[in-house]
């Protein structure tokens, strides 16, 4: 299994905001890549963190489905504590790019974006996690709670990443 890590937040200024990347080969077509990475209410069958979760109902009374400015509540349990983070989509780019935004564009917490390219005989999938509103955080636990945010999403990568692999290539 190639996972390839692309930044770490252990070696970086604290004027940057804190991000990791990773990158997998996954021995499947993108098409198929693709379903897993929009199917967010599945996460918690991959996330070290993610349980599961729900989409919203938009305007029109209709739940989300992954199109830009929907809604997704995902739920989460680290250390005995369970609580629900809402996110929105925003960005779609079928095949290709997928991102949503933790706490919304309001909050504007932290992204998550998965990238997926041609790779040989497969897909390359990367996801990428930024903490944006770092001020929050300094906020609400300091230094500490930024450190932890950083470290429980690069877990949450490799284990969504690694789970997202043998699901694709289960077929």
């Amino acid at each position: 299994m190639s996972v390839r890590s692309v930044r770490d937040t252990a070696r970086m200024s604290e004027s940057d905001s804190p991000s990791y990347t990773e990158s997998i080969h996954i021995s499947a077509p993108r098409a198929r890549v693709w379903e897993l990475v929009t199917a967010m209410e599945r996460y918690g069958e991959w996330s070290s963190e993610n349980t599961g979760g729900y989409w919203r109902k938009g305007p029109d009374g209709q739940p989300g489905s992954g199109k830009i400015g929907d809604q997704f509540v995902g739920v989460n349990r680290r250390d005995g504590n369970e609580w629900k983070a809402p996110v929105e989509i925003i960005e779609r780019d079928d095949e290709r790019v997928y991102e949503f935004v933790t706490g919304g564009k309001d909050l504007n917490l932290a992204h998550w974006r998965y990238q997926l390219d041609d790779d040989g005989d497969g897909t390359k999938l990367t996801e990428q996690w930024v903490l944006t509103n770092t001020g929050y955080f300094a906020d609400n636990g300091g230094n500490a709670e930024i450190a932890r945010r950083a470290a429980n999403a690069k877990e949450s990568i490799g284990a969504t990443l690694r789970g997202m692999k043998t699901t694709a290539e289960a077929g």
